[in-house]
C-alpha cells in the first residue's frame, strides 16, 4: 500500500494545461497485455503501468480544424473502436473524422491545418464489461480505499471511459434522466392533487372523481418510471456484494421503499387518517429532488459539484467542532431550565427538550430578552443569555463558518476527476445490469483496442483544447518519430515545461503559456488562502489579489 495515495493526495493531476510533465515515457515498443494478464502477472504496480505505459502514441498528422473540432463536438477528444493495436492511423482517422464531421457542421469562422495526435490504449480489451475489463477491477479496487479517485483521470482509464460513454452508455444515461424527470414530475402532481383528497372515499369511489383519477394515475407512472432504477440497483448489488453500500445507494434505496410504500397505502386505503401517508409523501419529496443531483455529477460542467457527497465531506471534517457546540449548546438549555423552574409558563424552558430547541433557535436568530425580562430572576437571566449569544453568536458560530467554507473548498476541489468518477459508476452499473447473452451482441461496443484521437494542444490555444483534464496525454510514449511511420520508430521530441523554464530567449510560445499557468496557479492558492482567511477573521484588510480574475488550476502531490 506504501505506492498508493492516501484520500487526500492523488496520485496524478492535472494542471490547467494537462500537461502529465512527471509521468514517465514508456519504451517504444510494449507489449499488450489484457487487465487480467497485467493484475495476475504484476500486481504490485497496476496503477503504475495504466499510468506510465497505458497509453501509447502512434504518431501525428495534419487535419483541418473544421473538420476535427465537428467529430470533437465540445469533447476533449474522439475515440475509436479496432480489433488492432498497430494501424494506418492516419487513414483510418481521417475516414472517421469525415463520418463524425457529417453528423454535425460547424462554424469554425475559418479553417486552417492543426497538428492531431494519434494514440491507443496499451491495453487489450480495456474496453470489455465486468472484470475483463479496465473500469469494473478499478472501481472495486477505489470502493475498498486501494486507490484514490484520479486513477479514472489516467488517459487510458479517461479514453476508455469517453469510448464507452459515445457509444453507449451515455445514451442510456439520458434515458435514464428521461425516466427520473417522469418520475419526478409524476409525484410532484400526485403531491399536489393529493392535498385536498377525500381519505374516507374507497379507491373505486375515488376514481369516479376527476381528482382521484389524476393521483391514482400519476401515482402508477411514477412507479413506472422507477422501476429501471430497481434494476439497475438490483445489478449493482449483484456485482459489488459487500462493496455496494454507499451514502448514495442507501438513499436510493430509501427512495424506492417509501415510493412503494405510498403506492400501497394511498391505493390500498390503509391508514390515510392517521397522517403518516403524509409524512411519507413530505420526505419522499426531498429524496427525489436531493436525487436529482447524482445526474448533474454526470451532466453537469466544471462547476458541477455533488450536494450530498459535499455534505457528508464536510460533516466528516468538522464532527468534533459539532461536538463540542452541541456540549455547549447542552450545557446552557440545562441551566435555562434550572433558571426558569419557577417560570412554567414559558413553555420555551419546561423541559429540557424544548430548551435544547430554544438554544438552537437562539443560536442563529438571538436571544428574546422580553422572555429574561419576564422571569422570576430577571438579572440572572439576562447575564447568562448575553453569554450565551457572545459564546454561541460571536464566536462559536462565526468561527464554524469559516471551518465549514474551508472544509468545502477541500470537498469540492477536483471536480473534473470526481465526474469521471461518477461516469465510470454510471457506465459499470449499467453493464452490471446488462445480460451475458446480450452483451454477446454487443461486439462493437467492445473492441480489442482503443484508439485517440486529439489536437496538439501546442498547435491551438488553450480555449481549443479544453481545460477538464484533456490534455492528459502529453507525455505519453510516442512509438512513431514521424507521421504514418511504423510503431517503435524514432520518437519525436516534445517541449516540456522544464524546457521552458530554462530556454532563456529561445523559449517556445507554448512553454511561455505553460509559465505563465503556473504563474496564475500561484496567484489562486494565494488568493484562496486569502479569501478562507477573511471568511474567520472579517476584520482584515483587503487582498491585493481580490477581484482578479485567477484560473482554477490543480496542485500536484508533494514527493
Amino acid at each position: 500500500m506504501d505506492d498508493e495515495p492516501s484520500d487526500n493526495e492523488p496520485l496524478l493531476v492535472a494542471d490547467d494545461h494537462g500537461a502529465w510533465d512527471d509521468v514517465e515515457i514508456a519504451a517504444a515498443q510494449l507489449p499488450a497485455v489484457t487487465v487480467q494478464q497485467l493484475i495476475q502477472q504484476n500486481p504490485d504496480h497496476v496503477i503504475q503501468f495504466i499510468a506510465k505505459k497505458g497509453v501509447v502514441k502512434l504518431g501525428e498528422f495534419k487535419v483541418q480544424d473544421s473538420v476535427m473540432l465537428a467529430a470533437m463536438d465540445g469533447r476533449p477528444f474522439v475515440t475509436m473502436g479496432s480489433d488492432y493495436r498497430e494501424i494506418d492511423f492516419e487513414q483510418v482517422w481521417s475516414a472517421h473524422l469525415s463520418k463524425l464531421a457529417k453528423r454535425k457542421s460547424t462554424d469554425t469562422g475559418w479553417s486552417r491545418q492543426v497538428s492531431v495526435e494519434a494514440f491507443v490504449v496499451n491495453i487489450k480489451n480495456a474496453a470489455k464489461p465486468d472484470v475483463e475489463g479496465l473500469v469494473n477491477p478499478l472501481l472495486h479496487r477505489y470502493n475498498a480505499g486501494g486507490c484514490h479517485y484520479s486513477v479514472f483521470g489516467l488517459p487510458a482509464v479517461q479514453a476508455v471511459l469517453e469510448f464507452k460513454w459515445e457509444t453507449f452508455a451515455g445514451g442510456w444515461v439520458r434515458f435514464e434522466f428521461m425516466c427520473f424527470l417522469t418520475w419526478l414530475v409524476a409525484f410532484s402532481i400526485f403531491m399536489l392533487v393529493f392535498q385536498d383528497e377525500d381519505t374516507s372515499l374507497s379507491l373505486a369511489q375515488l376514481l369516479v372523481t376527476p381528482r382521484g383519477i389524476i393521483t391514482v394515475v400519476c401515482e402508477c407512472l411514477a412507479l413506472a418510471a422507477m422501476l429501471p432504477f430497481v434494476v439497475i440497483e438490483l445489478g449493482s448489488l449483484q456485482a459489488y456484494a459487500g462493496g455496494w453500500l454507499s451514502l448514495w445507494n442507501a438513499l436510493d434505496v430509501l427512495t424506492y421503499s417509501l415510493q412503494a410504500g405510498i403506492t400501497a397505502l394511498h391505493l390500498g386505503r390503509i391508514h390515510l387518517e392517521s397522517g403518516w401517508l403524509s409524512v411519507l409523501v413530505a420526505f419522499q419529496c426531498v429524496l427525489l429532488w436531493f436525487r436529482l443531483n447524482y445526474f448533474s455529477r454526470v451532466f453537469g460542467g466544471s462547476s458541477s459539484f455533488s450536494i450530498i457527497e459535499s455534505m457528508q465531506r464536510v460533516v466528516v471534517d468538522i464532527r468534533m467542532y459539532l461536538l463540542y457546540l452541541l456540549m455547549m449548546m447542552w450545557g446552557f438549555a440545562c441551566a435555562y431550565c434550572v433558571l426558569f423552574r419557577k417560570d412554567q409558563e414559558h413553555e420555551q424552558f419546561s423541559d429540557v427538550g424544548h430548551s435544547m430547541l430554544t438554544m438552537f433557535t437562539y443560536a442563529l436568530g438571538g436571544v428574546d430578552l422580553d422572555i429574561m425580562l419576564g422571569s422570576s430572576n430577571p438579572e440572572a437571566a439576562i447575564v447568562l443569555s448575553l453569554l450565551y449569544q457572545f459564546a454561541m453568536g460571536t464566536v462559536l458560530m462565526s468561527l464554524l463558518t469559516g471551518v465549514m467554507a474551508q472544509s468545502m473548498y477541500k470537498a469540492t476541489a477536483h471536480e473534473d476527476l470526481k465526474r469521471l468518477l461518477s461516469k465510470a459508476q454510471a457506465v459499470d452499473e449499467l453493464e452490471s445490469t446488462i445480460p451475458s447473452f446480450i452483451e454477446k451482441t454487443m461486439h462493437k461496443n467492445y473492441p480489442a483496442y482503443v484508439h485517440v484521437l486529439r489536437i496538439d494542444p501546442l498547435a491551438m490555444d488553450d480555449g481549443a483544447t479544453g481545460g477538464d483534464g484533456s490534455n492528459l496525454w502529453h507525455q505519453q510514449e510516442e512509438a512513431s518519430g514521424q507521421s504514418g511511420t511504423p510503431l517503435g520508430s524514432q520518437p519525436m521530441s516534445m517541449p516540456s515545461k522544464g524546457a521552458a523554464a530554462g530556454s532563456g530567449s529561445g523559449v517556445a510560445g507554448g512553454d511561455v503559456q505553460a509559465l505563465m499557468s503556473e504563474v496564475q496557479s500561484l496567484r489562486q492558492q494565494v488568493q484562496t488562502l486569502a479569501d478562507l482567511l477573511h471568511t474567520a477573521v472579517p476584520s482584515l484588510p483587503p487582498s491585493p489579489l481580490s477581484g482578479r480574475h485567477s484560473v482554477t488550476v490543480y496542485s500536484d502531490r508533494d514527493e
